[in-house]
């Protein structure tokens, strides 16, 4: 779509960092001002590029083998990123993320053989996010029983000035603790400590990768640039009701997708609206329905992407493709997408820096480990206690017996046109497990025939999270969770990570049941009756039918 004048003057009223482009409210333009210093990133980037380098240098020198990143959300995603798009370039060191607080997730690190030479980065704005201090607590617990005094040096921390995670760091010795710029969001600072200081220890030529943020801050500047015209796409097609966004992309970017579906889901998710990002594997392309729009990253060499494309456009669906030359300018698509995504925004008339509902499920497991969450009709109620699995939900719901699939077939009777299913797996992130999920996903797109996506717990209350409960109520919701083998003992508290790990299932469920979202749970009773799931499904709505 072509950008006219006054278009261009939400560009230019970007810039100027006028907060009034979103919103009238005097105290949501005051937080608004005290959002949008990743405008300044790339050029903040520059000026700690040395340092950044020097860090990694001493990291390689000390001896450390890998690093793993003890973050949720905006804090670790850009990290993901870019550790599986770029290849490790020596002396680099492989880097995992852990946002996963099942018990298994947990002791897979634990029981590493590496675990003495491993660096924790511990990643976290406000220095309080639960999961970052229980992870922390539970492996620096582990590497005192090792090293001894010596453990707070493997430990780096990422939060802003003067957190309770900067205070940490200085009491435990941590061997270094980055402030990062506190006027910029978990999900807009990618090209900030949090994405760069990983960045920096697998070895990437950070120099290229500001000059594709300089770039990108560049192009932005200029009149009808591919920010702009992407976040006046976005904000348009949402609004005229294609509010589910798939984006294409080329195989060698891949993993960008997580990062855009946290930056558009929980930046527009809310008052009632928002744009609902869907993997494009989870859609039917046989049947795709008048609800979608396309946007594709694509590298240059990438011609069948393009071809995709032209067939999509002619086939009359809004499409919106940018060309990248190589992987490096991955830099400047966090940026195009963090300005898009603002453009967005002020199109729907929405703040896009805010997440006024991510709090409440965060309460609502406070509440449940703390045993003080008030008994409601919106707590778990068993519906089949059948072998290997259970399902719970609200009887009004159709799921009230016969087997889990005749449960879930009447649940699903409840899907619409225009609605989407998202499966909420809090599961260990295994190649298996996440395989059966897929599969279950796909098995459930060709039942419902509309959009299905996949968000695995707890990462998605830090971001999808957001959508669920602010955005429309074309959500359907299935929660799977999973019985842990052993627990983990979680260091200061008097619950361990399987209780953790079922608090914040619960908590979700909880919350989305109260406002009346429609949503059940299937609890696994074994850790291998996960593979049999879809099986089972398939196998049962095929004789129920």
């Amino acid at each position: 779509m072509q950008s006219s004048p006054e278009h261009l003057k939400i560009s230019q009223r970007l810039w100027s960092r006028d907060a009034t482009l979103w919103t009238n409210d005097a105290l949501e333009q005051s937080a608004i001002a005290d959002r949008l210093g990743w405008l300044d990133a790339p050029a903040w980037l520059r000026c700690q590029q040395e340092q950044l380098v020097n860090f990694a240098d001493e990291v390689w020198e000390a001896g450390f083998k890998k690093v793993v990143l003890l973050g949720m959300g905006g804090s670790s995603l850009a990290a993901e990123v870019l550790a599986r798009t770029f290849d490790i370039v020596p002396p680099g060191l492989a880097l995992v993320v852990l946002d996963n607080t099942h018990p298994d997730a947990v002791g897979a690190v634990l029981g590493s053989e590496d675990l003495e030479r491993t660096l924790f980065i511990v990643a976290s704005k406000s220095g309080t996010t639960l999961e970052a201090n229980v992870f922390l607590a539970t492996f620096l617990a582990a590497l005192r029983r090792r090293v001894g005094a010596r453990a707070g040096r493997h430990f780096v921390a990422i939060t802003d000035e003067d957190t309770p995670l900067a205070r940490r760091a200085a009491e435990e010795g941590f061997r270094y603790c980055f402030i990062n710029p506190g006027d910029i969001g978990g999900r807009y600072s990618a090209l900030t400590y949090f994405g760069m200081v990983p960045a920096a220890l697998l070895g990437l030529d950070l120099e290229r990768l500001a000059a594709a943020a300089d770039l990108a801050v560049s192009a932005a500047r200029k009149a009808d640039s591919s920010a702009l015209t992407l976040g006046l796409f976005l904000g348009h097609w949402d609004a005229n009701g294609r509010d589910k966004l798939c984006v294409l992309l080329s195989g060698g970017l891949a993993a960008l997708s997580v990062w855009i579906e946290q930056l558009i889901a929980e930046s527009t998710g809310k008052r009632g609206i928002g744009i609902v990002p869907v993997e494009d594997a989870l859609l039917s392309p046989e049947a795709y329905s008048d609800d979608l729009m396309f946007v594709a990253v694509t590298l240059s060499e990438d011609a069948e992407l393009s071809k995709r494309c032209r067939r999509l456009e002619a086939a009359g669906y809004p499409v919106q493709c940018h060309t990248i030359t190589t992987k490096a300018a991955l830099a400047g698509e966090f940026f195009r997408w963090e300005f898009a995504t603002a453009v967005a925004g002020a199109v729907l008339g929405i703040n896009p820096f805010d997440e006024p509902d991510v709090t409440v499920s965060k309460q609502m497991t406070t509440a449940l480990l703390q045993g003080t969450a008030e008994s409601t009709s919106q707590e778990w109620s068993l519906l089949i206690d059948d072998a290997g699995f259970q399902v719970y939900g609200h009887r009004s719901s159709g799921a009230d017996s016969g087997a889990l699939a005749t449960a879930l077939g009447g649940f699903l009777e409840d899907v619409r046109s225009g609605d989407y299913l998202v499966v909420l797996p809090y599961l260990p992130a295994k190649p298996a497990y996440k395989s059966a999920i897929e599969t279950l996903a796909v098995a459930l797109r060709e039942r419902v025939e509309v959009p299905v996506t996949v968000n695995f717990g707890p990462r998605y209350l830090h971001s999808t999270g957001q959508l669920h409960k602010g955005g429309a109520s074309s959500g359907v919701y299935v929660i799977v969770t999973m019985c842990s083998d052993a627990d983990i003992a979680i260091p200061g508290e008097d619950f361990g990570f399987s209780k953790l790990n079922l608090a914040q299932a619960e908590g979700d469920y909880r919350v989305l049941a109260s406002l009346e979202r429609r949503v059940m749970r299937i609890h696994l009773l074994q850790s291998d009756t996960v593979a049999n799931l879809p099986g089972q499904l398939l196998d049962e709505t095929a004789r129920g039918q």
